[in-house]
């Protein structure tokens, strides 16, 4: 059900803080105004995310509380195709009744299942000159060295999990692009998201 809103609210500037569901700490602030649509949160996400642009469906979720606890009610807001069509597609954020505080789902990848929780910490007014949407910050990253350049001394930041050596050897296999390139270039490798 689409709520109704005005042309103000149209132009207002949601602020919403997106994080990985099971790594909290891996975050990104994102503005989006009330006139654009979720395919147009699903493409800032991706991006944000380094999600694959063009590969699996994502869907969005509204999690209104039930009492006072953490209990929610997911309120299915529809599936956005990785073209930008879908059921959710041309639903404009204004139209979905949310104020600061409220929380969606947004899951990336129905096979994988991503799961992102997007808390909406305000709404405001746009910069004169802002372009939306857009990311204006992010958690600040930890990152990894690449298992390989480690063992030969040399402080090299992992880009790349190799998904081939890690199941292998039963634990996470991290490695740098050149290394990756050298020595896995027929694994399945996962590009490490900081």
């Amino acid at each position: 059900m689409k709520k109704p809103y005005t042309q103000a609210s149209a132009r207002q500037v949601y602020r919403f803080k997106a994080a990985l569901r099971h790594r909290a700490g891996l975050w990104r602030r994102i503005e989006i105004q009330g006139g654009q649509s979720l395919a147009d949160l699903d493409a800032i996400l991706r991006k944000a995310f380094h999600h694959d642009p063009g590969d699996h469906l994502s869907g969005f979720w509204k999690l209104p509380k039930q009492g006072t606890g953490q209990r929610f009610l997911e309120v299915e807001l529809g599936d956005i195709d990785p073209f930008g069509g879908g059921a959710g597609a041309d639903r404009q954020i204004a139209g979905l009744g949310l104020k600061p505080g409220d929380e969606l789902k947004y899951v990336y990848d129905f096979g994988d299942w991503v799961e992102h929780r997007i808390t909406l910490a305000e709404i405001v007014e746009p910069e004169p000159k802002g372009k939306y949407p857009r990311i204006v910050d992010q958690s600040q990253p930890r990152y990894r060295y690449c298992q390989e350049c480690k063992d030969k001394g040399r402080k090299t930041r992992a880009t790349w999990v190799c998904i081939d050596c890690s199941n292998a050897e039963q634990q996470v296999v991290r490695v740098c692009e050149k290394c990756l390139e050298a020595e896995h270039e027929d694994h399945h490798a996962e590009e490490i998201v900081y």
